[in-house]
């Protein structure tokens, strides 16, 4: 996607100076300060907790009377920090508009989407219903919303997550406003749905001219879509300036080690990828994470462009020339002397009513060797989930046989499902969902073994200590709850728990879509080093092709619940056989090597 550059000539229509934001004694942004100017899109990016969405919403005064705002917020040159509620209504929507993360919760459950478009319009606007409702329609039609007069008598749940996503735009379009906020608007999408809601956003920027301030943690959207970028780190902003020259030509620590550790399809595959501590190590030793927030911090002279190669070379002690052995027999099954597991002509179908049903697997086959990395990659409603509960146990199917080292496990009853459990585990993909808030780390690591072993109370908590110390969790952390727990440490909670009973097939589904990208890197390193040091089989279950080309040897891609193209994983990636693949690759936007080097 070709970026849209704004006039530099122009002045700010929006400044921000010296902005904080503390709830209680808590400061979420500390003496922030930058601006946007008319037409242009600009990238706020940063880890959870960084302060970015505290700022969009503070320039809307959107926190509420318990949050302390200091500073000064000017759009067009009037002073929004401290106006009152009533100059504030006047702002929201009409002026400046916000896109929120998850449409769904932003929507009004009980009301159609034209009702919501049409009073979001009479809101600012002298006009009748039949004039709000017939603009209601226009803006579902712009933004690429087929039947719009139709759709606009329908509710939220009865849209697609990209096509809610679409109203949430239409929403903030209603009014023609200045600016546009929009938070991670697509951090929930797949990657066909996120560029369809981005190529709709920027085209409609082009054609109003209004700017955008785009809040996200993904950097191959920040390279392809904005014209300047602005990192925050612990409520600071470290570093601003051009896209190009922000990824390229970082000066400070915090943003190398940042877009360092992304996955980008010119990666060589298997190799551990840099984290930021890594990386910030390599460049600069020890600094406090005070220290670090200092915007005025450098990288010294003569430290490298882009991050350095791990110490220990390529993963696996693979050949110094950086070719990278596969994750898993090169040559499928057969080179590991067969599979451990064997999916045959699995189809599985769901009850719609009394008398209907639907099937989301059809005809699905695969082999995983063992110690191999299987990618199962599709967008949402693939059928990828509904053959991971399969694969649990969870689901029988209509039809087929999956054979896990040569027993069908299709047909267990409750006896035999708890016999599978230990050989078959699963990391989830909601770190914050998947683990019991009322529950000790200890307790939920240790519940297997509770469960499926003899093993005492000392002994069960003796392995409970080596297990988070063998993700990188301080065994001490074995008495807290998960709400001490950021969302890396708590993923490598699940990661311990199902490892716990030493599976033989590890079920990754989507590990890492929740997380920053500063953890993600970590998680996948985690993964890929527990694979081979256990001998692990791994299913890994994911929308992003970038993070499956890194983590498998061999690829499936499914659509509408068939593989529509399955082999290995250069060949996937390099030579798709299936437009729907080829689809998927052009839609992704992964970092590009240019992108970090000047």
């Amino acid at each position: 996607m070709a970026q849209h550059h704004a006039a530099p000539a122009a002045p700010p229509l929006l400044r921000i100076s010296g902005l904080g934001v503390a709830f209680g004694g808590t400061a979420a942004v500390r003496d922030a300060s930058w601006e946007v100017r008319p037409g242009e899109i600009v990238g706020l990016v940063g880890e959870s907790g960084s302060g970015k969405s505290a700022t969009g919403l503070a320039v809307l005064g959107l926190h509420g009377p318990h949050a302390c705002v200091t500073g000064s917020i000017r759009l067009d040159g009037r002073e929004l920090a401290g106006a009152d509620e009533k100059t504030l209504r006047g702002i929201r929507g009409r002026r400046v508009a916000m896109i929120f993360q998850d449409a769904l919760d932003a929507l009004n459950p009980y009301r159609t989407v034209g009702a919501q478009l049409a009073e979001a319009y009479r809101l600012h606007h002298d006009a009748g219903r039949a004039a709000a409702r017939e603009r209601a329609v226009e803006l579902l039609e712009r933004v690429g919303i087929d039947r719009p007069a139709q759709r606009a008598r329908e509710y939220p749940h009865q849209f697609s997550g990209g096509m809610r996503q679409r109203v949430m735009i239409a929403l903030a379009l209603v009014n023609e406003p200045e600016l546009i906020i929009a938070d991670e608007p697509t951090t929930a999408l797949d990657a066909t749905v996120q560029a369809q809601v981005l190529g709709q956003l920027v085209r409609l920027q082009r054609e109003t001219g209004i700017a955008v301030v785009l809040i996200t943690h993904d950097f191959g959207v920040i390279e392809q879509v904005c014209d300047r970028v602005v990192v925050m780190y612990r409520g600071r902003v470290v570093e601003q300036g051009p896209t190009r020259r922000v990824l390229g030509g970082a000066v400070h620590p915090y943003t190398r080690a940042l877009v360092a550790s992304v996955p980008s399809m010119d990666d060589a595959p298997g190799r551990p990828l840099p984290t930021v501590p890594e990386v910030i190590g390599r460049l600069m030793g020890e600094v406090d994470e005070e220290r670090l927030a200092d915007p005025a911090l450098r990288v010294p002279e003569g430290a490298p462009r882009t991050a350095p190669e791990p110490a220990d070379g390529p993963a696996d002690g693979g050949p110094a020339d950086g070719a990278v052995p596969a994750d898993g027999p090169a040559d499928g099954p057969a080179a590991a002397g067969g599979a451990l597991l064997s999916v045959r002509d699995l189809t599985v179908t769901y009850p719609v009513g009394l008398r209907r049903s639907h099937t989301a697997v059809r005809g699905v086959s695969f082999d995983i060797a063992p110690g191999e990395t299987f990618g199962l990659v599709g967008e949402s409603g693939s059928g990828k989930s509904t053959v991971s509960r399969v694969l649990l146990g969870l689901k029988q199917p209509a039809a087929g046989q999956v054979l896990l080292d040569g027993e069908d496990i299709t047909r267990l009853g409750r006896r035999g499902r708890r016999r599978l459990a230990p050989r078959v585990q699963m990391v989830f993909q909601d770190p914050y969902g998947s683990l019991n808030p009322d529950r000790r780390v200890g307790d939920t690591v240790g519940a297997g073994l509770a469960l499926h072993t003899g093993l005492g109370r000392a002994e069960r908590r003796a392995r409970v200590a080596d297990l988070l110390a063998e993700v990188g969790l301080d065994p001490a952390l074995a008495d807290a709850y998960p709400g001490r727990l950021s969302g890396g440490m708590r993923q490598r909670v699940g990661i311990a728990r199902a490892l716990a009973l030493e599976p033989a097939l590890l079920i990754a589904d989507e590990p890492v879509s929740a997380l920053d990208v500063s953890v993600q890197a970590q998680v996948l390193n985690l993964l890929s080093d527990l694979r081979r040091r256990r001998g692990l089989a791994m299913l890994f279950v994911s929308h992003d092709l970038t993070v499956v080309r890194h983590m498998s040897s061999r690829i499936a891609v499914m659509r509408a619940g068939e593989i529509v193209e399955a082999g290995d994983r250069d060949q996937i990636m390099e030579s798709p056989a299936s437009d729907y693949t080829r689809a998927l690759l052009d839609a992704g936007y992964s970092i590009s090597r240019a992108g970090r080097a000047a």
